[in-house]
């Protein structure tokens, strides 16, 4: 990897760490001057504005959790393993130093973006209720009763369900409850 690429990663690394910690609105460039060791004018070589960092980081993000889907999806045969696999990307993120997932902190601050980064975290949502939608199909081909006809209505649920949790164990420190809220929320399905 040559140096430009490896000073943007870092950049683009020490961006998301930022954002999900302390929301958009919680960092400068000099924090991520401070992260990676070099000077805000590298920075801004690559993202002339904060928007635009952002933007990148976003993109990066969704990309990178699609593909997260991706595996799952070529991993496991069984919708309930999928499931669990689903719920265990946004637990690993509880894991690491108070953070929760980047686009659930971005909607928090919403009103902060222009409609290009809105349209972009909105993507994220749809992209992961349609993956869930996805994968309650199939459980339902193997004829496993679930808590609503509607999978649509369903995969919204789960996937607010998700948001939700991790707010509530970022909140009160307790990596436990998510693990506790999953499993009662899988015997539902």
């Amino acid at each position: 990897m040559d140096k430009n690429n490896s000073t943007l990663d870092k950049i683009l690394d020490a961006g998301r760490h930022l954002i999900q910690k302390y929301g958009y609105n919680g960092f400068s460039y000099a924090d991520i001057a401070e992260i990676i060791g070099i000077k805000k004018a590298s920075i801004h070589y690559y993202f002339p504005s904060k928007q635009e960092l952002v933007r990148a980081v976003l993109q990066r993000y969704n990309k990178d959790f699609l593909n997260d889907l991706y595996q799952i999806e070529q991993q496991f045969t069984d919708p309930l393993d999928k499931l669990k696999s689903f719920f265990l990307l946004y637990r690993k993120t509880l894991e690491n130093d108070e953070k929760i997932c980047l686009c659930s902190m971005m909607a928090a601050e919403i009103s902060s973006f222009p409609k290009e980064i809105r349209t972009d975290i909105n993507r994220f949502f749809l992209d992961n209720e349609e993956w869930l939608e996805k994968v309650l199909t199939q459980k339902k081909a193997l004829d496993v009763p679930s808590f609503s006809d509607s999978l649509a209505e369903q995969s919204k649920l789960l996937l607010t369900f998700v948001q939700g949790a991790q707010l509530l164990v970022r909140a009160s420190g307790e990596l436990e409850q998510y693990d506790t809220m999953v499993e009662n929320v899988l015997k539902t399905l």
